[in-house]
């Protein structure tokens, strides 16, 4: 692992130096400092992390990096006046720069993948990096480190040798994607998708679209995007890409894209993919997922695959496991009644939703049952998404369904009497009404964004 030092930290940051120190880990929060870090002292609008420095000495600390102004006591314990620092301007941006140049000083034979998207992100990332596992040493995003604090420690806790690293690229609002491509400087870059997602701060999907194409800002200038064909916005995408000169290469359905799918067949074991790559070549691939949706992060994990110019066995994916909350399905007992459950309460937007909705809906043979938590973030149009809802569960047969949350309760006014199930005020009161709801041999879904914190329904049938 790279050893950073103050001489590296002052270059990397432009800051000045005081006191000499070697460290291997950086870190930003003092509830996980460990002896030896190098601790980084953040500051944001609710806290100071200035506040906490003689916590983080305390802890084993071996330097920190703060801002100006220092015009009164950097330290209320004397005991730490004497430890070294690197004294910056903004620490969020001496955060940034040192992974930037740990990117293009250490790291220098990595290949660098930017993921972002609407959807799909985080999958496939994940399916990325357990395949890249098979081929060298890779790393990626823990959980959802996607921002401007998670996707520069992530870089940073990067092995000195990696061969692979793969980065998602979260958003909320314009020039996040530009700011965390300029850091990262990728070789290829990915866009999953463009959909109604994270829309409160934008005003059309086709200003989502641009700020997606943010991520070509920090790309190397022979850099390739990788873009998905069936996107009602892949014209606008590759027409401005090509206008930069980057190669694309793009994915899909559509028999025109250059890695495209032929054939799916489903089971109970999962997916089978028959795949034509753009040198005419057919693989098979296995996918131990239900969800046509999943098929889409395959592809554009294969089409990385190819730039890379990496074979494709047939078990590529064989290590690849959904993340919690993501589309898991359990078969399990919930008060003596045996159900199959199917956790995607990690995140929800309308596309997302009717994924899982779609998805559910191969149970023919069982009772199914939807439990939907509110879609946050979508702005003004937040009300319409959910009204639009019923059509989609009308057309794929859900049985009933239970809402939460006063955007859902637009949902449960239009549903037929047939499938209206209860309405509730929060995730607590429908955790609580369980009994009423489940009914043996059920296929039950539960999905909604995350603070309306659906994944608590999840752990209580689990642990019933």
């Amino acid at each position: 692992m790279f050893q950073w030092n103050e001489n590296h930290a002052a270059i990397a940051t432009g800051g000045r130096k005081i006191g000499n120190w070697r460290s291997r880990k950086i870190s930003t929060d003092t509830r996980e400092i460990k002896k030896g870090d190098l601790f980084i002292a953040l500051k944001g609008r609710n806290f100071d992390g200035r506040n906490f420095l003689d916590e983080a000495f305390a802890k084993g600390a071996i330097a920190a990096i703060v801002s100006k102004p220092l015009s009164k006591p950097i330290y209320s314990d004397n005991r730490c006046k004497n430890f070294p620092l690197i004294i910056v301007e903004d620490t969020l941006k001496a955060l940034h720069n040192m992974a930037s140049y740990y990117i293009k000083n250490v790291l220098i034979g990595a290949k660098v993948i930017a993921i972002t998207g609407s959807v799909g992100k985080t999958t496939t990332k994940d399916m990325l990096y357990t395949t890249l596992l098979q081929y060298g040493i890779s790393h990626a995003n823990n959980d959802n480190l996607n921002n401007n604090i998670g996707l520069p420690l992530t870089i940073l806790a990067a092995p000195q040798n990696c061969e692979y690293l793969i980065l998602e690229m979260g958003m909320s609002k314009s020039g996040e994607i530009k700011e965390l491509s300029e850091i990262s400087n990728p070789d290829i870059a990915i866009i999953t998708n463009v959909e109604h997602a994270h829309t409160a701060n934008f005003s059309s999907l086709f200003d989502i679209a641009r700020a997606k194409l943010e991520v070509l800002y920090g790309m190397k200038s022979n850099g390739t995007l990788v873009l998905n064909k069936d996107n009602q916005y892949y014209d606008y995408l590759s027409s401005q890409s090509a206008r930069n000169s980057y190669n694309i290469i793009d994915f899909g359905k559509n028999p025109d894209a250059m890695i495209h799918l032929l054939d799916l067949t489903k089971s109970h074991n999962g997916l089978v993919l028959k795949v034509k790559l753009n040198n005419n070549k057919i693989v098979n691939c296995n996918l131990r997922v239900q969800g046509e949706h999943f098929v889409y992060s395959a592809l554009a994990a294969i089409t990385v695959m190819k730039i890379l110019k990496l074979e494709l066995p047939e078990n590529a994916f064989a290590t690849f496991k959904l993340p919690s909350g993501r589309g898991n399905i359990y078969s399990t007992q919930y008060k003596e009644k045996h159900i199959w459950l199917i956790n995607d309460s990690y995140n929800a937007n309308p596309a997302s939703m009717k994924a899982a909705i779609r998805n559910i809906n191969m149970y023919s043979n069982k009772r199914k049952v939807a439990l939907l938590g509110d879609m946050l973030e979508l702005g003004d149009e937040g009300i319409k998404f959910h009204r639009e809802l019923c059509d989609f569960i009308t057309e794929y047969n859900i049985d009933k369904v239970h809402t939460v949350g006063g955007l859902m309760l637009e949902l449960h006014k239009l549903l037929p009497d047939e499938i209206k199930g209860m309405h509730f005020n929060d995730s607590h009161q429908l955790k609580n009404n369980l009994n009423n709801i489940i009914q043996n041999n059920d296929i039950v879904l539960v999905k909604g964004s995350r603070r309306v914190k659906m994944d608590l329904i999840v752990r209580k049938i689990l642990s019933a």
